[in-house]
């Protein structure tokens, strides 16, 4: 799979292997990263976009691929 100049959303990005899963795609060149997390406030790595997203809620789900779409 070719990373470089991709476009991702990994949920859970905030902490953890979502985290850590994230950050690889950054370093390996995607061109955007969207961090799916309940909330935002949380996500402080400057690398990623923020989305407001609970995978549970299907109008977060339909509003996250509205903002990133």
């Amino acid at each position: 799979m070719e990373v470089k100049g991709s476009i991702a959303l990994v949920t859970g990005a905030n902490r953890g292997i979502g985290h850590a899963f994230a950050r690889a795609l950054i370093e390996r060149g995607a061109a955007k990263v969207y961090a799916g997390v309940r909330d935002p406030s949380n996500v402080s790595d400057d690398d990623l976009s923020a989305l407001r997203l609970d995978v549970t809620k299907p109008e977060e789900v339909a509003a996250a691929a509205a903002a990133a779409g």
